[in-house]
């Protein structure tokens, strides 16, 4: 069978274009989630997707995106012994070494290693920037998920929040209206890390939201897909533009009104 020849591949062009239709302008503050996979065929892959992102939102803008610690003892407490020895083993956290998780997408780990890239220093909740606001987005924090957090940074600073073509419970700034809503009954999380530091590793114990297991009793209110739901919330509020880069579907989040949308549900909820 014979190629459409009307098809074309994206180029880093075309989705700086789109993006723009989209809403991304020169000076964004954007977070960003992909699903590489969505945009089906992409000239030069997650590093032209990157380019294209720069080049939407220019030399004043800054990305942003989570991600985290791949293979973090997160949940070590609850395995084996065995299994929790040999975590002992494992390489402390470094920032500028240490990987962002691989089930986040390619796009995390390839903004991580960006020339003039700045990654946060808490082990789990780890966040990367570029651009000229990155310094003021990661701020040294026990409360990552708070208003002091990364999350937090990016409300205060008229930010947004872009899903391209990733799906709405992808969208992490939800957490951050889970750590900020006026609702009893949150749940924590406490865990060790190592961390790496001038003298050598250190166990640090960490206590955070938790978001992996649940922050709120979701599953109380029949909600077995919580960010999705706070996601469809801001989207209902008009927090959110949808559009398409390729056949990738997109939404372009406005953070403060998505914040104020997701607090309203979660607190009428809980």
């Amino acid at each position: 069978m014979l190629a459409d020849p009307d098809f074309r591949p994206l180029t880093r062009p075309a989705i700086t274009e789109q993006l723009r239709q989209v809403g991304v302008t020169t000076g964004d503050l954007l977070m960003v989630h992909v699903r590489l996979s969505a945009l089906g065929w992409v000239v030069g892959g997650i590093d032209t997707v990157v380019h294209a992102l720069q080049d939407a939102v220019g030399p004043e803008g800054t990305l942003l995106a989570f991600c985290g610690w791949d293979d973090s003892p997160y949940h070590v407490q609850f395995w084996p012994e065995a299994w929790q020895r040999a975590y002992d083993e494992m390489p402390a956290f470094d920032p500028a070494v240490s990987s962002a998780r691989r089930d986040f997408g390619r796009f995390p780990e390839r903004l991580r290693t960006w020339p003039g890239a700045h990654r946060s220093t808490h082990p789990e909740v780890s966040f990367t920037a570029v651009g000229p606001q990155a310094p003021d987005l990661l701020p040294d924090t026990d409360d990552p998920w708070g208003p002091a957090g990364p999350l937090g940074r990016l409300v205060d600073l008229n930010g947004q929040v872009l899903l391209l073509g990733a799906p709405l419970n992808t969208l992490t700034l939800c957490h951050h209206a889970e750590a900020i809503a006026a609702v009893p009954n949150k749940r924590h999380h406490t865990y060790r890390m190592p961390v790496r530091t001038p003298t050598g590793t250190e166990w640090r114990t960490y206590r955070t939201l938790d978001t992996f297991y649940g922050a709120l009793p979701y599953d109380a209110q029949g909600i077995d897909r919580p960010i999705a739901e706070l996601a469809t919330q801001a989207v209902q509020a008009g927090a959110a533009h949808q559009a398409k880069v390729g056949p990738a579907p997109t939404h372009l989040f406005n953070a403060q009104a998505t914040v104020n949308a997701a607090v309203t549900w979660i607190e009428q909820t809980f």
